[in-house]
């Protein structure tokens, strides 16, 4: 399974000719994961309805990792003894990444802190 970071998916929303076919064949393939807080910095960024109802019906649809066992806490704790702060990882960041490795699944992201701070073996493409 590949956890698709916000960064792509914003890609996707904005129609990205580079990320469109690819994402919609993953989707296709069921082989899409998510997890709370992408969704939730995808919502916090809707501009309008429409983009509201777009973003919770990809949520609705996609098989999740849950939230709470890779949680803010115990994020924290991973980042910390990680060194994150160093590689100016964020709290949700460091929720992805911990959320990654724990289910030893790929990431596909665009972002290069969560690149730096996570093994090449969990890196999608």
């Amino acid at each position: 399974m590949i956890l698709t970071d916000t960064s792509i998916w914003i890609e996707f929303l904005r129609q990205n000719p580079v990320y469109v076919p690819v994402l919609q064949e993953l989707l296709k393939k069921r082989g899409i994961i998510t997890i709370e807080p992408i969704f939730s910095e995808l919502l916090f960024g809707a501009r309008n309805d429409k983009e509201r109802k777009i973003i919770l019906s990809y949520w609705n649809l996609l098989p999740k990792l849950t939230f709470t066992t890779c949680g803010l806490l115990s994020a924290a704790d991973y980042a910390n003894r990680n060194n994150f702060n160093n590689l100016d990882i964020s709290i949700i960041d460091a929720v992805i990444i911990k959320a990654v490795v724990e289910n030893n699944c790929k990431i596909w992201t665009l972002d290069e802190r969560i690149r730096k701070g996570i093994g090449r073996e969990y890196l999608y493409k």
